[in-house]
């Protein structure tokens, strides 16, 4: 019996029950209604969301016993539908941040084990993303990143490692496309293409 309890209480160890009930509430909300009520609901749960924002999803949250506190979301962000929070180490959003459609965010490395199980000892990293920041759809975001400040990462793109601040970033893994006007550009970022209304050039961000 004692052997029984232990491992119940390792396998619910992650366990939290406002956030089962809040996520089961918001559950009842349609994707792409109640962004606000969504960002209430996960407050109320325990976690750091900035006045402002919007969750048209809840995201997937996964993570180890402490992860509710390894969320920190700033002002006036907006998170897409089925985006993935893996907070075995810290993932902070700064300010008026766009993230697409089922984007990934990543903490949980492992080392490389041996020949018997290449799955070695976990070693989370924390991801950051930095103010104005825009993540296409299904991005995935590895541990330890850091985006810089008014960056764009293309739809799709993998992004391996720190990315400078206000450039565009596309492919897999992600690499520099062309640096950005801090100031703003005319144009529309849509299905992974840059398109420059002002000199009728199209950067696609995968070539």
């Amino acid at each position: 019996m004692t052997k029984i309890l232990s491992v119940f209480n390792e396998e619910i160890t992650g366990l939290r029950l406002r956030l089962v009930i809040i996520e089961l509430l918001s559950k009842l909300i349609p994707d792409f209604v109640g962004g606000r009520i969504r960002v209430k609901l996960l407050q109320i749960a325990g976690f750091c969301i900035g006045n402002k924002s919007i969750f048209w999803g809840t995201p997937r949250f996964i993570g180890n016993s402490n992860w509710m506190k390894n969320l920190c979301v700033g002002r006036s962000v907006l998170v897409s539908i089925d985006c993935v929070f893996d907070l075995a180490a810290p993932i902070i959003i700064g300010n008026d941040v766009g993230l697409g459609p089922q984007t990934m965010l990543v903490t949980g490395a492992h080392k490389i084990g041996n020949t018997t199980s290449r799955v070695g000892v976990l070693t989370p990293q924390k991801v950051v993303i930095e103010d104005g920041v825009w993540v296409g759809a299904r991005c995935i975001v590895l541990p330890g990143v850091t985006i810089g400040r008014g960056s764009v990462v293309a739809a799709g793109a993998v992004v391996t490692k720190d990315v400078p601040e206000n450039c565009l970033v596309g492919g897999v893994p992600a690499r520099i496309i062309k640096k950005l006007d801090p100031l703003g550009e005319v144009g529309i970022f849509e299905e992974g293409v840059l398109k420059m209304d002002q000199n009728k050039i199209q950067y696609n961000v995968y070539s």
